[in-house]
């Protein structure tokens, strides 16, 4: 039996915070430091976000790291 968690939603998080920005995928991937492919497996929860590029993905959005626990929409309306 396997015990099935719900994902986490800071990938989704990010993927809505880059958007309220504004930043395409690969424009926002160059600011972080990282690839592409890599932002889109963040953003889709197919690879966890370490706690250093946790913050540096928020300066780069220009938002705590603690903002990225919530929904954009949920703070800006």
């Amino acid at each position: 039996m396997h015990n099935k968690t719900k994902p986490s939603p800071i990938g989704n998080n990010i993927r809505k915070w880059r958007a309220v920005r504004g930043y395409k995928q690969d424009t926002f991937a160059q600011m972080v430091g990282i690839s592409k492919a890599t932002l889109s497996k963040l953003e889709n929860d197919k690879q966890g976000v370490t706690i250093p590029r946790l913050h540096k993905i928020a300066a780069c959005l220009k938002i705590k790291a603690t903002q990225l626990f919530n929904d954009p929409s949920e703070l800006l309306s």
